[in-house]
């Protein structure tokens, strides 16, 4: 009987690209698969420019492609070059395990089968994946030291040309045997980007003040239709206008990056007159300017922060397009939902203007069957409501009983599982003793373990009680706010005194904050949605009925 093998192919940057093409990769399966004799291609999954470091199993929209195929049984087997094709982290072994249950051989040209039947099976994957991470850990340290001593150098490391420059062949080979770039100024840009530090530093202006401006006279942008605020931001922050390349300005995470202090930066050791479009004084006067107002932008959101965080006593965060991130989970696993929502790209017929709609989704990340995905708007509308009504009934009642039996329990969970910890605790900290007075013994061969073997138990019995520490610190954090007093709630409510204009009027971050000191998870399926309220009321049932709608909405 012919078995159905579907490839994987992939590589994790665009200049390992042939043409946009993998052919190197795809040459090779067609010729393992050739050597079975029931073995029938069917079909290739591609990944171009994808890391599988970086990105986890849900951030990888093949991976999630090839998981619901596998549970359709459109295919037999899956072929990748090396099981580093497949994944560089250990979370991929588990991956692998799955598509296992479901009947899916998979196959690496290089590494034969990946199987999962025995125990030994499953550490010896979990320990192939960990090599693999390995492995791009130390690619990533010789890569970065590479570019630091380029950098060091003054030599531009690669990517796009920073607008008032474009790249002209240095006329030098790199050990890959790729010819080397290097950066030309270009005039007429490198006026408008001595204009940009000239609004800045003579004229006080912000990144929002200096892209209007440069719009409304139709001064054109480097890639959009208009200029933006982060532009402005990145040129006012880059280096190379005042002569210096420069290297790990940013800190590169799964899913954002975060920008480091310029005092980190790796610079190059000598400024290159060739490159200066504003002299060093310019740059560093607008470096000042632009961090003395973000200091003071974030100790005003600071304080706001505490205003609320003291008032409500309730953690949040207010990232994102979604209103209900984190707070809604889906009905059948359990897992919270996350956001799906794709954006819609086009161009108008009759203006060429090009334009883009956002389509929001919350979407389970186990891809359940029974339902995966809830369209923002459905969501959030009946969310919004439920809370809007909850409220509305909220300042009609005496909520002192509720919030003093709430408070009650939840002290009495806490303390529970604290006394459980502290029991963990003892018994750690008599093994470590017990562990600590054989040493010795070990040292001097009399004792049945090692003083390797030994320090190992001992090490990993004082890790797991750094861990169990650190959780009961967050218990007793989690104790002290339940000193709220019932006026707190009360207070609350006074100070909206008209929540549905509010709620309405406010941008997503704010109705996400207000959201979490309301509701503490909201639990949704095909044909229901289970709105936790933090303080039950009877008719709370009644309401959320009445808003779900039915099996079929979108």
């Amino acid at each position: 009987m012919s078995k159905k093998v579907r490839t994987l192919l992939r590589v994790s940057s665009r200049q390992q690209l042939h043409d946009d093409d993998i052919p190197i990769q795809r040459a090779e399966a067609e010729q393992f698969i050739s050597k079975h004799a029931d073995w029938i291609f069917d079909k290739e999954y591609l990944e171009k420019g994808i890391s599988a470091y970086h990105n986890g199993v849900e951030d990888r929209e093949v991976l999630q492609e090839i998981m619901q195929d596998a549970k359709k049984g459109d295919f037999d087997i899956l072929l990748a070059y090396m099981s580093d094709r497949i994944g560089r982290q250990e979370e991929y072994s588990f991956y692998v395990a799955e598509l296992n249950r479901l009947g899916i051989e998979v196959w690496t040209i290089k590494d034969g089968q990946l199987k999962t039947e025995e125990h030994i099976d499953k550490l010896l994957n979990y320990i192939r994946f960990w090599q693999n991470e390995g492995e791009s850990k130390k690619t990533g340290m010789r890569v970065h030291d590479t570019m630091v001593e380029m950098v060091k150098e003054g030599k531009f490391v690669g990517g796009k040309a920073p607008y008032g420059y474009k790249l002209v062949l240095s006329g030098e080979i790199s050990n890959h045997g790729r010819a080397l770039h290097k950066l030309l100024i270009v005039p007429e840009q490198a006026e408008i980007v001595r204009m940009i530090f000239s609004y800045a530093v003579n004229k006080g202006m912000g990144f929002q003040k200096i892209a209007k401006t440069l719009n409304e006279t139709e001064i054109p942008a480097p890639t959009t239709s208009e200029w933006k605020s982060g532009t402005i931001r990145s040129i006012l922050m880059n280096p190379v206008y005042m002569g210096y390349v420069a290297y790990n300005r940013r800190k590169s995470g799964r899913e954002n990056y975060t920008h480091l202090d310029r005092r980190d930066w790796t610079y190059a050791k000598e400024q290159n007159p060739d490159l200066m479009i504003v002299s060093q004084e310019v740059w560093e006067r607008a470096q000042e300017i632009r961090e003395a107002r973000k200091k003071k932008i974030n100790e005003s959101k600071q304080a706001t922060n505490e205003m609320y965080m003291e008032q409500y006593h309730v953690p949040f965060s207010t990232r994102g397009r979604l209103a209900l991130t984190g707070l809604v989970c889906c009905g059948y696993c359990g897992a919270k939902l996350k956001n799906t929502g794709y954006a819609n790209h086009w161009t108008c017929k009759t203006t060429g203007e090009k334009k883009v709609s956002y389509v929001g989704r919350y979407g389970c990340p186990n891809q359940c069957k029974q339902r995966s995905s809830y369209s923002q708007d459905y969501l959030e509308s009946i969310v919004f409501s439920a809370a809007e009504d909850y409220l509305d009934h909220l300042k009609k009642i005496d909520i002192r009983t509720e919030i003093e039996e709430m408070q009650q329990q939840q002290s009495k969970n806490i303390h529970r599982e604290m006394k459980d910890l502290d029991k963990e605790l003892q018994g750690l900290d008599i093994d470590i003793c017990t562990l600590e007075d054989k040493l010795p013994e070990a040292i001097r061969g009399e004792f049945a373990f090692s003083a390797d073997k030994l320090s190992s138990m001992i090490g990993e019995k004082e890790t797991r009680k750094k861990e169990l520490e650190k959780v009961r610190s967050r218990l007793q954090a989690q104790l002290e706010e339940l000193l709220i007093k019932q006026e707190d709630m009360k207070q609350f409510i006074e100070l909206i005194p008209n929540w549905r204009e509010l709620f309405e009027e406010s941008d997503v971050p704010t109705k996400r904050m207000l959201l979490s000191t309301l509701i503490d998870r909201i639990i949704v399926t095909d044909d229901e949605i289970n709105i936790k309220f933090k303080i039950s009321l009877d008719y709370q049932k009644d309401f959320i009925l009445e808003s779900i709608g039915s099996p079929t909405t979108p």
